[in-house]
């Protein structure tokens, strides 16, 4: 049995990162709730550090993720500046050397940066959760809330960043998704921008559609996308 323990970053009294009326907590939440459907509907077992805006130290997360033997910890969060400008994801993990963590960081990493995001890589970081965690764990910063477009980027393309990173989990347990993911063309949709949305790879597409014209899509053909 595979069992992953998603940690919703902040919540409760905490709210994490602020912009208007917009929280952290509150985004990865939502964010994290489809992680952890997905996950579930490819048959892994998925503890949640809490279920709704509920204060959680880091200490009772840390305790909850070394009570049961987890495969992975992934911690879910999203960052902020000052400088609004500052955009995109990175992944963080312990120490960088050869492991699992890290080989599971670099493919959340890779899939979040084929969907569209700038990429500021995969480092070290001697944060709490992943320094005291028995299991291999990550840290996900899935783009500026302190940045306009990072969250446009962030509601218009949440269920494919959460499939993103349910696929780079899956694949790092070598699990075959059984979630098929479709897109319906729409009026100016190309293979191209249709690829990239999802993470994946014109040619993939081309062969999972058995396409003869790459070129030659229409409005309303349904495409598999994963």
């Amino acid at each position: 049995m595979v069992n992953v323990l998603i940690d919703y970053g902040h919540g409760g009294t905490d709210p994490g990162a602020v912009n208007g009326t917009r929280t952290e907590a509150n985004d990865v939440l939502r964010l994290g709730k489809l992680v952890t459907q997905q996950l579930r509907e490819n048959g892994v077992t998925v503890d949640e550090t809490r279920q709704g805006n509920d204060t959680v130290s880091l200490e009772n997360r840390v305790r909850q993720a070394d009570k049961k033997v987890y495969d992975y910890f992934v911690s879910l969060h999203r960052n902020a500046a000052a400088n609004k400008d500052a955009t995109g994801v990175e992944a963080f993990v312990w120490k960088k050397v050869l492991s699992p963590e890290l080989e599971l960081a670099t493919r959340v990493q890779k899939n979040l940066v084929n969907l569209g995001m700038k990429d500021r890589g995969v480092k070290e970081a001697d944060f709490y959760v992943i320094r005291e965690t028995f299991c291999p764990a990550i840290l996900v910063e899935v783009g500026f809330i302190s940045n306009a477009e990072d969250n446009r980027f962030f509601d218009q393309k949440i269920n494919q960043i959460a499939h993103a990173i349910v696929t780079a989990i899956l694949d790092q347990l070598n699990i075959k998704s059984n979630v098929s993911t479709h897109h319906t063309v729409k009026k100016g949709d190309t293979l191209y921008a249709i690829s990239k949305q999802y993470g994946k790879t014109t040619k993939q597409l081309t062969e999972w559609n058995n396409l003869s014209d790459p070129n030659k899509i229409y409005p309303g053909q349904v495409l598999r996308v994963a």
